[in-house]
């Protein structure tokens, strides 16, 4: 990220949350506050593009109505695949940082977002979910991964003085995880890789 913040010629802003948080709305609502009385934001935009699970309001938008600033969603409701193509038309370059079973497994990490890709998440999308899955709680594939089932990293694109080098090692991290259950997310996933 502070590579990411040094090519697009902006300052990169943390927001630090206590080690033991046990209601995280109000986490966000406290670190926002100290981020817009530091540095004086008034608006925090998000590429949130729907609810997740069982939301029934977006969190950051909640989260800074909380924190009294105004939470900008210009992704909102755009339709999913005309999102990533935007992204490809606009010459952004992102790669896959972070994946999760079941869809995914390491040779996605380092992976460019491109059209093969695209065609790659939608055939997985029209695979369907085994029973097992569904008992389980896992949710079919948002092509977006609006539920965490995917992260990415913009790495160069027109904003860019430069392209983000990534010194990823040959052999992303993984972590197997113990099935948490929550209805309506991915976490629930039992296996995340991610760049290192």
């Amino acid at each position: 990220m502070e590579a990411q913040a040094q090519s697009l010629g902006l300052k990169l802003i943390f927001v630090d949350f206590p080690e033991e948080v046990h209601d995280w709305m109000e986490a966000y609502v406290q670190g926002i506050s100290r981020v817009r009385d530091k540095y004086g934001i008034r608006v925090i935009a998000t590429g949130d593009i729907n609810l997740v699970g069982t939301m029934q309001r977006n969190w950051m938008e909640r989260a800074c109505e909380g924190a009294g600033i105004k939470c900008h969603l210009p992704l909102w409701d755009i339709e999913k695949e005309k999102t990533l193509d935007m992204l490809l038309e606009e010459r952004f370059e992102v790669i896959f940082s972070c994946v999760k079973s079941p869809f995914f497994d390491e040779s996605w990490i380092g992976r460019k977002l491109d059209h093969r890709a695209i065609q790659d998440l939608k055939d997985i999308i029209s695979r369907e979910l085994t029973k097992a899955q569904m008992d389980s709680g896992v949710k079919p594939l948002d092509l977006c991964g609006e539920r965490g089932e995917y992260h990415t990293m913009c790495i160069d694109g027109p904003l860019y003085q430069h392209k983000v080098e990534m010194g990823m090692k040959p052999k992303p991290i993984q972590q197997e995880l113990q099935l948490t259950k929550w209805r309506g997310n991915i976490h629930n996933s039992d296996c995340i890789w991610a760049i290192i």
